[in-house]
């Protein structure tokens, strides 16, 4: 993989972490935004980069390799910026939506949040590598009906006669 394909992902990543995770501690927002964080990160930020035209999936490696990297750097992010808004969030307003983890976050040693937070994100790169794989598979599901259905030879004839009978 490239080097700057792996710097636009990162930073891509990145900011969509911080975006869910600053938006996390809201009641309601939290889940959607944890089941993004987990499940959709890697097929936003791939479909970003090709729709930039800064990234293709050319193999199932590549899409591994992508989703598992995307999952990473947003859990990272996220959790640090949930991290970071529910402490501001407990100990200035006193308000939290969840009291149990307003209270670890708060009153925990900072190497034992380190060792969550990085188990929480290889459990996200894990479910983003899966996310990566099937955003593979559709896309390629995609270009394929595309090209089945405005595939034209030199002469101007359709290469698949027999799709258009059936």
């Amino acid at each position: 993989m490239n080097k700057v394909i792996l710097k636009n992902l990162a930073v891509l990543s990145l900011i969509l972490g911080l975006i869910l995770g600053s938006v996390a501690p809201i009641p309601y927002v939290g889940g959607i935004a944890l089941t993004a964080m987990l499940i959709l990160a890697a097929p936003i930020v791939i479909l970003l980069l090709i729709m930039a035209g800064k990234a293709d999936l050319t193999s199932i490696k590549d899409s591994i390799i992508m989703g598992s990297s995307i999952g990473f750097f947003t859990n990272v992010t996220f959790s640090l910026g949930y991290c970071i808004v529910t402490a501001l969030l407990f100990v200035i307003f006193k308000f939290t939506t969840n009291y149990v983890l307003s209270s670890m976050i708060v009153n925990s040693p900072v190497w034992l949040l380190i060792i969550v937070i990085l188990f929480v994100s290889v459990l996200g790169a894990v479910t983003n590598a899966f996310s990566g794989l099937l955003t593979y598979y559709g896309l390629n599901f995609v270009r394929d009906m595309y090209e089945r259905k405005h595939a034209k030879d030199i002469n101007g004839e359709e290469k698949w006669q027999n799709l258009n009978q059936k």
